[in-house]
């Protein structure tokens, strides 16, 4: 299936012909908009590819995906055709427990990992609060709950027709986070980079240390200043940041390869 007729997949900016891609995924409830800025900010050369779950913007009719090992086989299907070339994949929040959990399924299925993952603003996989019900929060306490991430913006919080076509997928992004049967295996076989911010009240640092444990090659943790809100304030250096480091990953990959 072509790219540009992919639902799965969305390109904020025309397709590269590089040889270097990276795949993102957006926090609970969000889409390809999430990623707007990247596309500013990351150098022509690499293709940037965002993943846009079912129940979200030209996919708001369909029903959202609840489970983790439903999703990651869609999306085993769906991203198929984005794993020609080295890649990586960038976790944003929840979506970085979605991408880890990717990684994974290919290494599992013997397919072609990526050569690199980004991880920010979740904790690492074995320490998120699976108990935290989010998912099943009344939605009073839903909105107080994202109003405190602040990554929702107000106009969709604030007004009720706008967060009751919201609600549903942002709940159901948490059920796949909270629920995921986290299993221990060996550490995967590519560097992690951890992006959090010293204020973020999603994580800590020893939460954000935890992904460590998760790869059996480098691993790196860049702490800024702030909350949640670190994702957007220090973009440019995060991008800086993920283009660098994924140049060098796919470098190994293709000097292994040889």
């Amino acid at each position: 299936m072509p790219a540009s007729t992919n639902p799965w997949i969305a390109r904020l900016r025309p397709a590269s012909t590089g040889q270097l891609r990276l795949i993102c995924f957006a926090h609970a409830g969000g889409g390809a908009a999430t990623f707007r800025g990247f596309a500013q900010d990351l150098p022509d050369d690499i293709d940037l590819c965002v993943v846009r779950l079912p129940g979200r913007e030209s996919r708001l009719r369909e029903p959202p995906v609840r489970k983790m090992g439903e999703l990651v086989g869609l999306l085993g299907e769906a991203l198929d055709e984005l794993l020609d070339v080295p890649y990586g994949l960038f976790g944003y929040c929840s979506g970085a427990l979605t991408a880890f959990e990717f990684a994974r399924y290919q290494r599992e299925r013997d397919g072609r990992p990526p050569a690199a993952l980004f991880a920010c603003a979740c904790p690492s996989p074995a320490m998120v609060l699976r108990d935290s019900g989010a998912h099943s929060l009344g939605k009073p306490e839903l909105i107080e709950h994202l109003t405190a991430l602040g990554i929702i913006p107000d106009t969709i919080l604030n007004t009720p027709g706008l967060f009751d076509m919201f609600e549903p997928s942002v709940r159901a992004d948490y059920e796949v986070y909270e629920t995921d049967d986290y299993q221990e295996a060996p550490p995967l076989d590519l560097p992690i980079s951890v992006f959090g911010a010293t204020g973020d009240p999603s994580t800590t640092v020893p939460t954000l240390l935890g992904w460590r444990e998760e790869t059996a090659r480098d691993f790196s943790l860049r702490l800024y200043p702030g909350d949640h809100g670190f994702f957007d304030k220090d973009r440019q250096s995060l991008t800086a940041a993920v283009s660098g480091e994924l140049r060098t990953a796919a470098a190994a990959v293709r000097g292994d390869a040889r």
